[in-house]
């Protein structure tokens, strides 16, 4: 657990930086310097290069995650495991450019009413969706190298500041819409480039396959295995993406900038879980591989038992002060309110339920898993064009909010049945019974007029009520001792 830890503690450090900037940018230099239309603009591309990107590398950064420890040889620079991951990203660029443009017509004629803007720069969806295909290869390397925290600096930090730069400069007209778009592109590319000297330099893989070796293994069944998870990274990248995607088509892309930002609010709470996950996913695939069901049982205990503390001091604070949260952003986003709360309660149960996904896709019962990720898929396209069109956003967070309880109660049975664990106890309802409490004092604390100070009185308040009660009910008595004031042993 020492090296989940250490790089934890660091992904969570770096990430909160990036969270800082990304907040300042987010919500004081984008919705000023950008119209809401070109804000909603970089939102519908990322979302739906995203979702391209998850099917373009074919599946290879789960099959890394997963099969990277049979290859793990310094010596023999890991088989040439690093040539025969980049295959991937190659023969999907050309699957997905014939599926892309096969049906572009018919996507363009979706959204050419609502989001015109967003049909004119269509055809930079496929180059976009490559770079980040390969940035998911890459990174899925590194942190099988067990080297997680570059990957979180140049995805919380260097990509944001890049992009605050490219908005003033767009601002200021030392460039116009298209090169800003363009240039927004190739800020992703430069994360490829930084990947590719950084892995050359602290491991130096080579591009030779050891053709042998990878007979050995079962060169079926990785690629089997890739194009399973392709169908899973698929699913799970539509429950987040979809929402955003589908609001561009009935509505408009300033809608998206809208649900953009307030639902990036909730992305706060689930940041220590998502830098937790970097690491886990390679530590519990290699305990899978050494079948350490110990090691992965205390992984899912302590997991829960800290994102929950963790997320539920978030939940407090940022839903006690959504109004003046707003309040800092220009009139057309107010409306975003319910959106927050939504997204806020729907990202405290993915982190309340700990690392349940990297324990299911990394043991022997991913099938069911991606299996059930596929109904959510189809369940949250239902629900989408259902909600959305009635309710507008609300209704992408509803829809949201609905799949992140399923997802997170099967998987919790899923992984009760197959193994035996179940990562809830005391501790767990000591949290309950403190946020509970939280939220009851945040009801009668005063209102100012300055929006600053009253967050600042109502976050100064409600941690103090939070972090003592989580010492006085020594939720987690493991901590007390580099407590100054604490006089146990």
């Amino acid at each position: 657990m020492s090296s989940i830890k250490k790089q934890g503690i660091q992904n969570v450090i770096i990430t909160y930086v990036g969270v800082a900037i990304g907040f300042v940018s987010l919500m004081f230099i984008q919705p000023n310097l950008l119209k809401a239309e070109e804000l909603g603009l970089t939102r519908i591309l990322i979302a739906a290069a995203s979702l391209l990107a998850t099917i373009l590398p074919l599946g290879v950064s789960s099959v890394t995650t997963r099969f990277f420890p049979y290859f793990r040889n310094e010596e023999k620079k890991h088989y040439g495991y690093f040539g025969f991951m980049m295959l991937f990203p190659l023969l999907g660029t050309i699957l997905c450019g014939i599926i892309v443009y096969t049906f572009k017509d018919r996507i363009v004629q979706q959204y050419i009413q609502q989001s015109p803007l967003f049909t004119f720069y269509f055809d930079l969806l496929l180059p976009l969706a490559t770079i980040m295909g390969v940035n998911m290869a890459l990174n899925a390397y590194s942190s099988s190298l067990f080297k997680t925290t570059i990957i979180t600096f140049l995805e919380g930090i260097f990509s944001r500041v890049l992009f605050i730069l490219l908005i003033v400069l767009y601002y200021y007209t030392c460039i116009d819409l298209s090169q800003f778009i363009y240039l927004f592109i190739f800020s992703y590319l430069l994360q490829t480039i930084w990947m590719c000297i950084y892995l050359f330099v602290i491991d130096q893989p080579s591009i030779k396959i050891d053709g042998v070796y990878f007979k050995s293994i079962g060169f079926a069944k990785l690629i089997g295995y890739g194009l399973l998870l392709t169908l899973t990274n698929v699913s799970s990248l539509s429950l987040k993406h979809l929402d955003a995607i589908l609001i561009g088509k009935y509505w408009n892309l300033s809608y998206v900038a809208i649900f953009a930002v307030s639902a990036y609010i909730s992305l706060i709470i689930e940041i220590p879980l998502n830098s937790l996950e970097r690491i886990s996913h390679s530590k519990i695939a290699q305990a899978f591989a050494n079948k350490d069901q110990d090691s992965i049982r205390k992984i899912y205990y302590q997991s829960v038992k800290y994102l929950m503390l963790i997320g539920g001091l978030l939940l407090v604070g940022i839903l006690v002060n959504v109004n003046e949260l707003l309040g800092l952003l220009p009139d057309a986003y107010h409306v975003g309110k319910n959106v927050t709360i939504i997204s806020c309660c729907a990202a405290f149960l993915n982190v309340s339920t700990g690392v349940n996904t990297a324990i299911l896709f990394n043991s022997s019962k991913y099938l069911s898993g991606t299996i059930l990720l596929f109904v959510l898929m189809i369940l949250a396209l239902v629900l989408n064009i259902w909600l959305i069109p009635v309710y507008g956003m609300v209704g992408a967070a509803i829809a949201t909010g609905a799949l992140a309880v399923i997802y997170n109660v099967v998987k919790f049975v899923m992984i009760l049945i197959f193994f035996k664990m179940q990562p809830y106890d005391l501790s767990s309802l000591k949290i309950i019974f403190i946020i509970g409490i939280s939220f009851l004092i945040a009801f009668v604390l005063p209102h100012f007029e300055n929006g600053i100070f009253s967050m600042l009185v109502k976050s100064f308040t409600i941690a103090t009520v939070y972090l003592g009660l989580t010492y006085l009910l020594k939720v987690v008595p493991e901590f007390h001792k580099y407590i100054p004031f604490h006089k146990g042993k």
